[in-house]
């Protein structure tokens, strides 16, 4: 069995790749396409991979995740990715400066869709704290301010923090489950 996993950020395709394979082939699909923008990652990742499946003709999973910033009522959340390009770590931290709730998530939502057919979507999520500082360079986009619950360090410090990451590997958990069974 086999996945059209449509993504630009490799991050995230070696992600999947770990979660799925072996048993479903991760086909890596480079599309540019214009994203819907909206403040819920569900909906990004359900309308972006019913369109896709209907443009490209064939089945198609589309990932879309945020970081959930509780002291920021939620922000950068379903921008996190267009924030991060604008302000970068150092902006999110600064926007920090000085708050005490430093509690956060970091969320996935993995959509399946078959042409013509509704998109399946699937949800992660792991709670975390954001760090004063940028500590570490592993991982990718908010890792090294990210801080998984019960842990002292960052994803940024964490060597092959890919294979740790509980919210993307629930999302794509579940979708290995429905794919299996369907």
């Amino acid at each position: 069995m086999e996945i059209n996993f449509i993504t630009h950020n490799m991050g995230k395709l070696k992600e999947a790749r770990l979660i799925l394979e072996p048993g479903i082939a991760v086909n890596h699909i480079n599309l540019e396409y214009d994203e819907v923008q909206h403040d819920d990652i569900r909906v990004v990742a359900k309308k972006s991979a019913e369109t896709l499946s209907l443009m490209l003709n064939k089945a198609v999973v589309v990932d879309d995740s945020g970081l959930f910033i509780a002291a920021l009522n939620g922000f950068p959340g379903a921008f996190s990715s267009t924030i991060h390009k604008q302000i970068g770590l150092p902006g999110i931290l600064k926007l920090m400066d000085g708050v005490k709730d430093r509690t956060c998530a970091y969320r996935c939502a993995v959509a399946h869709c078959r042409p013509g057919k509704r998109a399946e979507v699937f949800l992660g999520e792991e709670k975390g704290t954001i760090s004063t500082g940028i500590r570490g360079s592993y991982g990718f986009g908010h890792d090294p301010i990210f801080i998984p619950e019960g842990e002292a360090r960052t994803y940024g410090e964490i060597e092959g923090c890919e294979s740790l990451k509980k919210f993307r590997r629930q999302a794509f958990e579940q979708l290995k489950g429905y794919l299996l069974n369907n």
